[in-house]
Formats: C-alpha cells, sequence, structure tokens
C-alpha cells in the first residue's frame, strides 16, 4: 500500500507549524474515515500548543475520551508515542514533535494511508526524508 508522507519542518513550539499539520489531517479526514494524532505524552498534552489550535471544547473532549466522533462519523484519536500500537488502524497519522523512534513505529503501520509529521527539530526528520518520498507543507526556516 503506498503511504502519502507530509513533513512540517518547525523548531521547538512553533504554534504555525502545528497549526500546518492538524490543518493537513483536517483536509485529509475529508477524504478518509479515522485519524490519529500521536503526541510525546498523553499526561503533558493539556497545557501544549494543541489545546491553543482546537477549540477548547474539542482539545477537552479528546483529551479525557482519547476519542471523538465527528458529526460526519469520522474519528480523531489521540495516543503517546509509547501507547501507538494501540492505534494502529487509522487512515492517516499527525506525529506532533516526532523522534525518530516514533517516525519508525509510523512507518511500521502497514495500513497507514497518510503520515504527517511535525518536527520538534527539523534534524529529527533527515533520514525520514532521504529514505522516503516526503511532501513538505511547512517549513520556518530554523532548521
Amino acid at each position: 500500500m503506498n503511504t502519502d508522507r507530509f513533513l512540517v519542518k518547525s523548531y521547538g513550539d512553533n504554534i504555525d507549524g502545528v497549526k500546518a499539520g492538524l490543518s493537513k489531517l483536517l483536509e485529509l479526514l475529508g477524504s478518509y474515515s479515522s485519524a490519529t494524532i500521536v503526541v510525546p505524552t498523553i499526561g503533558q498534552v493539556k497545557n501544549t500548543m494543541l489545546t491553543t489550535v482546537l477549540s477548547e471544547q474539542l482539545s477537552k473532549k479528546l483529551i479525557k475520551h482519547r476519542v471523538i466522533t465527528l458529526e460526519d462519523g469520522k474519528t480523531i484519536s489521540l495516543c503517546g508515542q509509547s501507547t501507538l500500537k494501540n492505534f494502529n488502524n487509522s487512515d492517516i497519522y499527525l506525529d506532533l514533535w516526532g523522534s525518530a523512534s516514533s517516525i519508525k513505529k509510523l512507518e511500521d503501520l502497514t495500513y497507514a494511508k497518510a503520515i504527517i509529521l511535525t518536527t520538534w527539530t527539523p534534524k529529527d526528520s533527515a533520514d525520514w526524508e532521504s529514505s522516503n518520498n516526503v511532501t513538505v507543507i511547512y517549513n520556518d526556516g530554523k532548521g
């Protein structure tokens, strides 16, 4: 199966990078039925930019229940890098502040139709970029 790969090259807590990743996820969700947002650690999500970018109501619901169903029946899940193995059936994955380890875990998912990576440091994606056909959708130019 072909997997589309998208890269948001941003440095640190760049809110525009997070917005670019989430926008791409929502755009792709128009063609697919499920998406998972992967974060480094679930326990620390409450105070991150993710909650700033999503509406307060939606982010609270997603953090509390880990899965939300939208009006059209499509789902968005939230998981930490350590629990990604339990979320292996989504069509789209957004890896927020991903690492080489989380990228490898996502590449090992055989049914992923699209992977969106938002880096913490641009060098985190260098190997992934060089070994895959990756489309850069945002670059803050800081790396």
